[in-house]
């Protein structure tokens, strides 16, 4: 293997484990979820990710090539920062509530595959506020995906003691929600300051926020000794706040080099499987064949959606459709 094939592969691979990273934050997430009640955990997870993405800035920043597409300064305009406080306090701590909240009704199987939704609830907002149209084949990858989803929704569901599967799936759309509607802004501000520097400010604004909240309801913070006493939950909230939120977008940098945007983008695609590969293996979630099917053609959905959309795009626009996770 040449020196070219080899950078390629691995670009793939880089590609592929950003898929899986991301495809995983459901199954991450559930035992945290079950341990420290939601509202704590949201403030847990963004100071650990303060703490970890300020290491990685400190050791990116350094590096000309690094820092020209992650950020190499800490200097925001004011007229900005209203910006980064909307999407970090909605597109992150929004987010990250709401996805808490839905695992205490349903599976990460499910949970997976309705945040997978993301490039087509993102379009939406770009049909409605920034004049994006889509096309006749992406219009039949949507509504065959929603098709699933209904699908989905109404067989087998993971069964989550006093659940209630209505509620989960309503908290995991408002949680997509809440990222794919500052999609566009989160992809302008990247693209401004770099994507590790934006994401600091904003993981920032929601640990500043959490403080207030913090006192003003009184959390129970004495709960980070749960965490503490159990090393695979610190090692899961220790990846939910680093790994996830920060080390994921060096390792997707990478692919962009190696393989280009749009192909390592389309690797995305297969988050909503390996979420539920996952949650299978690791959760004891049922395998169940109508719920195999209909993951395998959400997936496949997504890949026409997105190879369509990609044909058709400008640059400022696909990095809008990438997902960032918080």
């Amino acid at each position: 293997m040449d020196m070219k094939n080899s950078n390629v592969f691995l670009g793939w691979v880089a590609a592929i484990s950003v898929a899986v990273i991301w495809g995983v934050t459901g199954v991450v997430s559930k035992p945290l979820s079950m341990a420290v009640d939601p509202m704590t955990l949201v403030f847990f997870r963004y100071v650990t990710a303060v703490i970890g993405l300020s290491v990685i800035y400190f050791f990116t920043s350094k590096s000309a090539s690094l820092s020209k597409d992650l950020g190499g300064s800490l200097k925001i305009e004011k007229k900005d920062m209203l910006k980064i406080a909307l999407c970090g306090i909605i597109g992150q701590g929004a987010f990250s509530l709401f996805n808490f909240l839905s695992l205490s009704h349903i599976g990460a199987t499910e949970n997976g595959v309705i945040q997978g939704m993301q490039p087509f609830a993102t379009v939406f907002f770009g049909m409605m506020f920034m004049n994006f149209k889509m096309n006749k084949i992406q219009w039949a990858a949507f509504i065959a995906s929603a098709l699933c989803i209904y699908a989905m929704s109404v067989g087998p569901t993971t069964i989550i003691e006093n659940g209630n599967s209505l509620l989960g799936y309503a908290y995991v759309t408002a949680s997509m929600l809440s990222l794919a509607w500052t999609a566009h802004l989160r992809g302008s501000l990247a693209e401004k300051y770099g994507s590790v520097v934006s994401m600091l400010y904003q993981y920032i604004s929601v640990a500043v926020l959490g403080i207030v909240v913090v006192f003003a309801m009184d959390l129970d913070l004495s709960q980070i000794n749960i965490i503490l006493s159990s090393p695979l939950l610190l090692a899961l909230l220790v990846f939910l706040g680093t790994g996830i939120s920060g080390g994921s977008y060096l390792i997707q940098l990478y692919s962009f080099k190696q393989i280009g945007v749009e192909k390592a983008t389309m690797a995305l695609n297969l988050m909503p499987l390996v979420g539920y590969v996952v949650a299978v293996m690791t959760l004891g979630e049922e395998m169940v064949l109508s719920k195999t099917i209909i993951v395998s053609l959400i997936v496949v959905a997504l890949y026409i959606f997105t190879k369509y959309e990609t044909k058709e795009t400008d640059n400022s626009k696909d990095a809008a459709l990438t997902p960032q996770k918080a």
